[in-house]
Parts: C-alpha cells; sequence; structure tokens
C-alpha cells in the first residue's frame, strides 16, 4: 500500500458511501420496503464504518483486521434482525464504488481485503459465548454483580464488593474476575442487542466508582522505584482497561501516573519526560486507531529523551492480531493486566 495514498478514503469516504447505499437500495428493492429515510442514513453511517476500518487495515497491511471487523460488525446486524446477505451485498457494492470513485489500482489493492472477508462472512457460524465462563473462580459473583448494574442497582454492587473483600477476596481477584468478565459480557450483550448504550455507559460507569473506593487499598504497597504512565491513545473514549492495569501496577509496587483516555501526543510527550517513565502503558480498543499508536511510538523513538523508555501496548486489536504489537514499534504486547506486569517486570528488570 505504500503507492498509495490511503487518506484518499478518508477525503472521498462521504461519495464512497452515498454511491454504495445508493447502489445497494437501486438493486435490492426489499431494502426500500424495510427501510426509510432513517434506515438510509443508518445504511450511510455503517458504509462510512466500513470505509474506516478498510483504510485502517490497509494501512497497517493486515487483511485479518478488516475480516475481523465485518464479522463482529455480522454479529451485531444479526442480532438486530438485519440479514447477513445484506451486509455481502454490501461489500460488494463497496468494492465497486472503489473501482468507479477511486480507480482499478485501488480496487485491486482492496480486492484481497473484501474478498477474504466475504469468504469468512460465508463460512462463519457466529456462536454467542459469555464471557463470564465456568473457568471463573469468582463465576457466581460476577454473575450477581452484573446483574445488580444492568438492574440499575449501584448500591448492592457496591455492598457485594465491600463484603468479598471483608471475606478476604483479593482486590487484584475481583478486577479480573468480576470487573473485567461483566465488562466483557457487558459489550458482548450490546452486540447481541440484549442491553442499550445507556446499560452499557451505566455498567462502566458505575465499575469505574466502585473500583475509586477500592484505592485505599491499592495504594498501599511498597514501593520498588519502577515508574509507569498509562492512558490511551489520541482519539480513544475506552479507558476502564487501561485503568485496571494501572492499578494492577500501583498494587506491584510501581509508581504510576494514570492519565486517562484522549490523550494528545504533546502533554503524554512531556508526561513521560516530567515524571521519568521507565514504561508507558498505551491502550487502543478501536481498530481504526492503530495507526495512530505507530505514529506516536515512532515519535517517542525519535525523541533522544527516551531513549531508555519500554512501551507497551494492550487492547482489543492486539488480541485479534497476535503480531501486530511488533508492526506498531512497540517493545511488548499484553493479553491482561497480570501479563502486563509480569512482562513490565522483565523489560524494566532485566
Amino acid at each position: 500500500m505504500s503507492t498509495l495514498n490511503v487518506q484518499l478514503f478518508t477525503e472521498k469516504s462521504s461519495e464512497l458511501a452515498n454511491h454504495i447505499v445508493s447502489s445497494h437500495f437501486e438493486n435490492d428493492s426489499n431494502l426500500k420496503n424495510r427501510f426509510r429515510a432513517q434506515g438510509k442514513q443508518l445504511c450511510y453511517e455503517n458504509a462510512i464504518f466500513h470505509l474506516k476500518f478498510l483504510a485502517e487495515a490497509l494501512t497497517m497491511d493486515l487483511p485479518d483486521m478488516y475480516t475481523n471487523y465485518i464479522l463482529w460488525a455480522a454479529a451485531m446486524l444479526k442480532s438486530r434482525n438485519i440479514p447477513e446477505a445484506d451486509l455481502y451485498h454490501n461489500l460488494e457494492y463497496l468494492q465497486q464504488a472503489i473501482q468507479e470513485i477511486l480507480g482499478s489500482q485501488y480496487s485491486a489493492a482492496t480486492k484481497e481485503y473484501v474478498t477474504a472477508a466475504k469468504r469468512q462472512l460465508k463460512d462463519s457460524r457466529e456462536v454467542s459465548i459469555s464471557h463470564i465462563t465456568d473457568d471463573n473462580p469468582l463465576k457466581e459473583e460476577a454473575v450477581v454483580y452484573l446483574n445488580y448494574l444492568l438492574e440499575g442497582k449501584r448500591r448492592e454492587a457496591t455492598l457485594m464488593i465491600t463484603e468479598l473483600i471483608q471475606q478476604g477476596v483479593s482486590i487484584k481477584d475481583i478486577y479480573e474476575f468480576i470487573f473485567q468478565a461483566s465488562q466483557y459480557e457487558v459489550g458482548r450483550l450490546w452486540q447481541c442487542n440484549k442491553i442499550t448504550v445507556a446499560h452499557e455507559h451505566y455498567c462502566t460507569a458505575a465499575t469505574q466508582q466502585i473500583m475509586s473506593g477500592l484505592y485505599h487499598h491499592i495504594f498501599s504497597t511498597n514501593r520498588k522505584g519502577n515508574t509507569l504512565v498509562a492512558c490511551s491513545i489520541t482519539g480513544e473514549l475506552h479507558e476502564l482497561g487501561i485503568r485496571m492495569v494501572s492499578d494492577f501496577f500501583e498494587m506491584d509496587g510501581w509508581d504510576t501516573y494514570y492519565l486517562g483516555a484522549n490523550m494528545p501526543e504533546k502533554q503524554l510527550q512531556e508526561a513521560l519526560n516530567e515524571y521519568k517513565a521507565d514504561l508507558l502503558a498505551l491502550s487502543v480498543s478501536l481498530p481504526i486507531h492503530v495507526s495512530k499508536a505507530v505514529s506516536l511510538i515512532k515519535k517517542i523513538r525519535e525523541n533522544e529523551d527516551f531513549t531508555d523508555l519500554k512501551i507497551m501496548v494492550g487492547g482489543y486489536p492486539f488480541l485479534s492480531n497476535p503480531e501486530l504489537w511488533k508492526k506498531v514499534g512497540a517493545d511488548a504486547f499484553a493479553e491482561n493486566a497480570n501479563q502486563a506486569v509480569s512482562r513490565a517486570n522483565e523489560l524494566v528488570n532485566p
């Protein structure tokens, strides 16, 4: 893709999306019967997302990144009674739009990505499995906790966590087996159309508040002399996962500086310098933001002030593409908070 201007996808996204939607509605009379003006706008928005994810996959030279997104979208749409065939045909119209608007060079470059996604879409048999699994040692508690939140009972959820701590359950286990498992399950329930966006936001906000009430337990660990700066990449609004990671480092004795979500690059570099960080933990939740991590890490590597700084990445794109962390220029990747602490200690204290 080095010979193509991927930015052109962004510049032409509206024109491409309109072409895709027009072609789809012109060739499928059922769409006209099923969707009115509001539905047509939704189709346009979906086309924009398809193009964003395709552009990012092209930038990173990762066809699987686009395929994974399409499979996720298929499951989400299916739960909302939108036939899988709609998405399949939409991909065909997407390829046609690229050919007609961007030309044969772009069409040839994107064909592999779109064809792979269509093939997987045709072969996939999506099975929705709960993230609160039987091997979770706190499965029963996680289910109860999640039900409390879905019912809007934050007080009851808080009291339950307090009682578990009094019973001797470790903060780390509560984070991993209750907070993390329930948050993953919230995401799955939204994808499957079992809960609303309001439910999802409430569950996340409630968990953040409950975590804040546990900080007097977290900050009691002896210090070990290592410093972590943790944040989410610019444009990311998801922060609960990286906040959990930061707390695990704090419990391990690191001095931590959690900077939150949507962290501007300039201010991040200033913080890394001010706090004399040994490690940057960077979270990326959406695949469309991976190239931002590439750009950021490159700038940090070029700064002589950060010669000894180690960089660790995490988040959904790296879970679904195991070698992606190498492509972005990081020193390591961690699947969860426990693994992040273990690998960080190996990097900084070899």
